[in-house]
């Protein structure tokens, strides 16, 4: 999105609006109790965080993020690997995280602040720590994070088109075994996760049809984003414990389908709109699932919704599916944790069970 769309003034005055109210949040936070997040620190952030993100338009989200592509050079560089990256034939680059050659492999579908914000640090570091901890239990794996054209500019299907695409290269090109292959993806991304695993049962009429030789190993679905309603209970339950509120989800749904329309979105986009029935045949495709979500998500009711469909149609034909609520954990806790400086876990446990879940699994 260029540059000159972006009013530098809004986004100081967006960010000076943020400061304000994560200041007057240091006198009130003590007061809040249970409505607010599960400690000070994160709730003073959190605060912040809502604040500006909400004041922000599709222009000044982009300018302050980036895309994903130099955000992983600069973590490579940071870091002190040499990065390497796979060009898809469309030109979609994805990267790598870990040696290329392994045998296992975890795809990645970063967050991307409902697909208008880029893959970032937080992510990288994430999926770094998991493949560090899968080779120090002696699992030969490396990470992919897809680096997806970002809305508006690319909006509904070009992801799913892209993400398809790029399992294809792993399995087609490349000869990889689907057993030896997890999908995974935070918010946004576990959206784009499901969405493949909707194309692998029921093709995309707009997308090539990919046929698997085998199922894959697995699926990890980190506060998935399966409904674009920011009117259900939990918003307004959760309006003070989560780090964004239904502002900033209005706007990215928007830019990614296209549409202000609330009936713009489809099952392959927007995964609680299909029935229990339509997940019967991700069985055919996929071993198991885990479906992680926080209890003070403002997303809460719609990924408990998805999970109950998802285990009666994919779970009532064989599939393995772990649904695990995490008490006072936000939305990405586990990402959310590194961003805010975390070293480990802030005491909600979601690190834990999900890196637990994936060492267990691959």
């Amino acid at each position: 999105m260029a540059d000159q769309n972006v009013s530098k003034l809004g986004i100081a005055s967006a960010t000076l609006k943020a400061m304000t109210v994560a200041s007057a949040r240091l006198w009130i936070s003590p007061f809040k109790g249970q409505k607010g997040a599960h400690n000070y620190f994160k709730d003073v952030m959190f605060s912040m965080m809502r604040s500006q993100l909400g004041s922000f338009n599709l222009a000044q989200d982009r300018y302050m993020s980036g895309t994903t592509t130099p955000a992983y050079l600069q973590f490579a560089k940071d870091h002190g690997f040499a990065p390497e990256s796979t060009t898809l034939p469309s030109g979609t680059q994805a990267h790598w995280i870990g040696n290329k050659t392994a045998k296992k492999v975890l795809l990645w579908y970063h967050e991307g602040g409902g697909y208008v914000m880029p893959g970032g640090p937080g992510h990288f570091q994430y999926l770094s720590e998991i493949k560090d901890e899968l080779s120090a239990q002696g699992t030969d794996a490396a990470c992919l994070l897809l680096a997806y054209d970002l809305a508006p500019e690319a909006r509904y299907p070009t992801q799913l088109r892209q993400a398809v695409e790029c399992l294809r290269h792993l399995i087609e090109s490349e000869g990889r075994d689907p057993a030896d292959i997890m999908l995974g993806g935070d918010s946004a991304g576990g959206n784009l996760t499901i969405g493949v695993l909707s194309h692998l049962a029921h093709p995309h009429p707009d997308i090539p049809a990919l046929t698997l030789p085998g199922k894959l190993h697995g699926a990890l679905l980190l506060s998935p984003w399966v409904s674009f309603n920011v009117h259900t209970p939990s918003f307004k339950e959760n309006a003070e414990r989560d780090c964004f509120d239904g502002r900033a989800l209005q706007r990215w749904s928007s830019a990614f389908l296209g549409s202000d329309s609330p009936f713009a979105g489809d099952a392959y986009s927007e995964p609680l709109l299909a029935p229990a029935s339509w997940w019967e045949d991700v069985a055919s495709v996929l071993e198991e699932a885990l479906i992680w979500g926080g209890a003070n998500e403002v997303l809460l009711d719609s990924i408990e919704e998805f999970a109950r469909r998802f285990e009666k149609g994919f779970g009532g034909k064989g599939g393995r599916v772990s649904t695990v609520i995490t008490p006072n954990a936000a939305h990405m806790e586990m990402i959310l944790e590194i961003l805010l400086g975390y070293k480990k876990d802030s005491g909600t446990g979601s690190t834990l069970v999900v890196k637990d879940w994936v060492k267990a699994k691959l």
